[in-house]
């Protein structure tokens, strides 16, 4: 009786102990969470190896499209802007999906701007979907517009922002309408 009793007493010592680790651990976590939440610093968000990161800037730029000129101060807060290749497989499938998006939207115009980049006849078919429906601009690998938005990869697609001094930035990456996921899967 006397060696069970002593048993039962050495589990619940370290059950105890145990559970002062863990609030311990737990304390400790809660305390970093609150040290990275007020760190402050520019927003970032998950970093997207296809264009610049989420709060980083957007560089100048001037080029020609569907409508005229296309300057980075011509997009307004919350515009969409997506970059298609036509010598890239999934640009095709997220193609007809976004163009049916853009056509869903009647306030479209100046709130998506679509950025194809490539060889000029090879690009043609993907100007014709696009340029009755949205904006749009046609630049060589390394254009301007690219560029700015530090594209890497297709197809890539960034909402942009507006700071109060009136910088460009990258408010989200990788910002697909629903109808372009679903085309895609």
């Amino acid at each position: 009786m006397t060696l069970l009793a002593v048993a039962v007493a050495g589990v619940g010592a370290l059950s105890l102990i145990n559970l002062v680790v863990v609030i311990g651990v737990v304390r400790r976590l809660r305390e970093h969470s609150e040290r990275l939440a007020n760190a402050g610093g520019p927003v970032t968000g998950p970093s997207d190896p296809l264009v610049a990161p989420v709060g980083g800037r957007i560089g100048s730029f001037r080029a020609t499209g569907s409508g005229g000129p296309v300057t980075d101060q011509d997009l307004a807060d919350g515009t969409l802007v997506a970059f298609f290749s036509p010598s890239c497989p999934p640009c095709q499938e997220k193609l007809p999906g976004f163009v049916a998006h853009a056509a869903d939207q009647p306030d479209a115009e100046g709130r998506i701007l679509a950025v194809v980049v490539g060889d000029a006849e090879e690009s043609r078919p993907m100007l014709a979907a696009l340029t009755p429906v949205v904006r749009t601009v046609h630049e060589a690998l390394d254009g301007p517009v690219g560029t700015a938005f530090g594209v890497r990869a297709f197809p890539a697609s960034v909402r942009v922002a507006r700071a109060a001094d009136g910088r460009l930035l990258v408010a989200e990456t990788a910002v697909w309408p629903r109808a372009a996921v679903a085309v895609a899967s």
